[in-house]
């Protein structure tokens, strides 16, 4: 008997309204799968990045009252930093260290070619350590005999001295690319020494609302201009996986500490984004495994109506391994063409939701597609062998 004339036979019961629905929810369903894995993927990418929700560094303090203003601003215990950094949600700690010293800065003259009057104002420096800096390593050094101190002001500083200072004051206002170029010239001066210096901005913060200087020269100054006068931390910076882990909020709350009230939003905003995402790509999971017990049904169905080609066949000599893969191989096909179906759906979702994201005004940047097609392959790959093993016990208690 002919190939196809055998393929015929035996798949001459096929239903093909039943066929299509199978296809169209195996197909569906891993699509949403995909778009799941996908949105997973670049979406915690996108809120990962600087300027994004989540961001995972959270500055604490601890609230001032009344009984504050004459003690001077409440500082953190070591047993109260030694509690923060053995909950779960917290991986690292880092100290704001103030300075002792007072310290001026005015502009330097290059500003003469645009008009207005020279900046002179009195500044208040921090320092964390390194790791908690968010601008390139390479330009945050500092050692002692260098004369050359490198500070990062925070980004919002730019734009209220442009748009609200400057135009006031008769000062030019300064773009950011320039105002890294402009030397500073610094007075710093304590325990009857005085110094000057040479500032440069090394970058702008997003994470730090605070004047930075580099750790290393705020050890060196508070050593020089104000010896003896080390104290407890005020300011905490902590880096967490979620600013609004409920262990994190709970224990500030407990010990009526304080922290931004919009990072905690961030972080709540961010977790809810993660939960509806991983519910998108489990639902896709769902719908695999209901169209995949379907698609399993259908064949064993096919093969239950050919009962008697089958037995008719294997009297006449044909195996049940070619009549196996006759089936296998129009189950494949099938699988082949939801799997196409789904890539296509998902190619143009994927289209239309970067478009989505890019006209409100985030870079999507859609670098998830490799892991939705890997889950998509390993799932039609897993509904292939189980349909391969369903037919094959299926005809083989129908042959005998």
């Amino acid at each position: 008997m002919k190939k196809a004339l055998f393929n015929k036979l035996l798949l001459s019961k096929t239903c093909p309204g039943q066929l299509r629905l199978s296809l169209i929810g195996s197909a569906i369903g891993l699509c949403i799968m995909m778009l799941g894995v996908q949105l997973w993927v670049d979406v915690r990418a996108l809120l990962n990045e600087k300027e994004m929700l989540g961001r995972d560094f959270v500055v604490i303090s601890k609230k001032i009252t009344l009984l504050h203003t004459m003690a001077g601003a409440p500082r953190f215990s070591e047993t109260e930093m030694k509690e923060l950094i053995k909950l779960k949600s917290v991986d690292d700690m880092g100290e704001f260290k103030p300075s002792r010293f007072k310290a001026s800065m005015s502009m330097n003259a290059q500003l003469g070619g645009f008009g207005g009057q020279l900046f002179k104002s009195d500044l208040f420096f921090e320092a964390v350590p390194d790791r908690f800096v968010d601008i390139e390593n390479s330009s945050w050094k500092w050692k002692p005999g260098d004369r050359i101190i490198p500070i990062i002001v925070p980004a919002e500083f730019i734009k209220q001295y442009n748009h609200a200072f400057a135009s006031g004051q008769n000062m030019p206002v300064i773009p950011e690319n320039m105002l890294k170029s402009i030397v500073f010239e610094m007075e710093i001066s304590g325990n009857q020494k005085t110094d000057r210096y040479k500032g440069i901005i090394a970058g702008f913060s997003n994470r730090i609302q605070a004047i930075l200087v580099p750790e290393k020269f705020m050890e060196y100054a508070n050593t020089r201009y104000a010896p003896g006068g080390e104290a407890a931390p005020t300011r905490l910076i902590l880096h967490a996986d979620n600013p609004a882990a409920p262990e994190l909020l709970n224990h500030l709350k407990e010990k009526d500490f304080e922290t931004a009230e919009e990072k905690v939003k961030e972080g709540k905003t961010r977790l809810l984004l993660e939960v509806v995402m991983l519910l998108l790509a489990m639902l896709g999971a769902f719908i695999v495994a209901l169209s995949m017990m379907g698609f399993l049904q259908y064949n064993q169905l096919l093969a239950y109506r050919s009962a008697y080609e089958i037995q008719t066949l294997h009297q006449l000599g044909y195996t049940q391994k070619k009549m196996v893969m006759s089936y296998f191989r129009f189950a494949l096909r099938n699988l082949i063409i939801a799997m196409v179906l789904a890539s296509a759906m998902f190619a143009a979702l994927v289209s239309g939701i970067s478009r989505l994201f890019s006209q409100s005004g985030f870079n999507l940047s859609v670098t998830g597609w490799p892991w939705s097609v890997c889950c998509a392959v390993a799932a039609t790959a897993l509904m292939g062998w189980l349909t391969y093993n369903s037919i094959k016990n299926q005809v083989g208690r129908l042959a005998n």
